[in-house]
């Protein structure tokens, strides 16, 4: 490890293992990736026990009559971390997208809406899209182009030397440099985060570059302000949980919450009381799941949801 550990941030990482082995079922001894994350770190077996414990708690009141909670349990005063519990069960991703093929080794891929598509090119690399995506991929003999047109997307990128790795959004431009990354383009700003390696950063047209390493994150304005690099490994890894059809909340708001999962659903979640918008939340829960997500608020928050046609609605009793 390149530094020792929070124990705040290990909890955090404990608690989220908890829910996953809990809805599919893992062994610690059978699962190498909880395996290895267990044996990095002494305390993180700790951590994880209690984890367990405490979810095996929250399990035992959820499965209580309603009229047999325990008082917190009933008031929706449960502690913020409790919301693990509710995740439920997650999901592989809904597979799907188009593919066009422009001619001159150039095609574009295009995502529907909740729908994660991998492409995999040629040369080894991986690219995963998010819901609502768009981008065209040209490759030569002497480079490799990706422009992103719309949405999110992660690039897994095979070192090629010879041919460069190019990702234009907008006004910003991204290099990598033996790397895996992601890039969400918005209507006003592009958002990058490092996951292995590095990449070099610019917008078009512009003196000023960074080299952003993993862990890091930058958000360039198609105003073409200054870029600031900031690192913050814990919330990329949170942010990118959508590659296994995960949302991961941890401190976020309920109005960030439902944001966040009508990027992926017909189904819309609207907060309509601000109070309870500004409400903080943790947990995982499914992409294509917006009525556990509902219900766990309700449960936990004393909010009450009524459905309006293609609409979840939220707010105080």
């Amino acid at each position: 490890m390149s530094k020792v550990q929070a124990a705040r941030e290990i909890d955090d990482e404990a608690a989220l293992w908890a829910v996953r082995a809990d809805a599919r079922g893992l062994d610690p001894a059978a699962d190498p990736e909880l395996s290895a994350w267990l044996a990095a770190d002494p305390r993180r077996v700790g951590a994880y026990l209690r984890a367990e414990a405490a979810l095996s708690l929250l399990d035992r009141a959820r499965a209580l009559p309603a009229n047999e909670l325990a008082p917190q349990a009933k008031s929706g005063a449960l502690p913020r971390r409790a919301l693990l519990a509710w995740g439920g069960a997650t999901a592989a991703a809904a597979i799907g997208g188009t593919v066009f093929f422009l001619g001159s080794g150039q095609e574009q891929h295009v995502t529907g809406l909740g729908e994660i598509r991998r492409v995999p090119m040629a040369d080894g690399t991986q690219i995963v899209m998010n819901t609502e995506s768009s981008l065209k991929v040209r490759v030569t003999s002497n480079s490799r182009q990706v422009a992103l047109l719309r949405g999110e997307a992660w690039f897994d990128v095979a070192k090629d030397p010879a041919r460069p790795f190019l990702v234009k959004a907008g006004a910003a431009r991204f290099q990598a440099l033996g790397t895996a990354f992601s890039v969400r383009h918005q209507a006003t700003s592009t958002d990058l985060q490092v996951t292995d390696g590095a990449v070099q950063a610019w917008v078009a047209d512009g003196d000023d570059r960074a080299e952003v390493s993993a862990g890091h994150r930058l958000s360039i304005s198609e105003d073409a302000g200054p870029l600031a690099v900031r690192p913050d490994p814990a919330a990329i890894r949170r942010s990118l949980a959508w590659r296994q059809g995960e949302v991961v909340l941890d401190g976020e708001t309920l109005a960030e919450a439902a944001a966040e999962f009508n990027r992926y659903n017909a189904l819309k979640i609207v907060v309509e009381d601000p109070e309870l918008g500004q409400e903080q939340l943790v947990g995982l829960f499914r992409t294509g799941d917006p009525e556990a997500f509902v219900r766990s608020v309700t449960t936990l928050l004393g909010a009450e949801a009524r459905r309006d046609g293609g609409t979840l609605r939220l707010r105080r009793p």
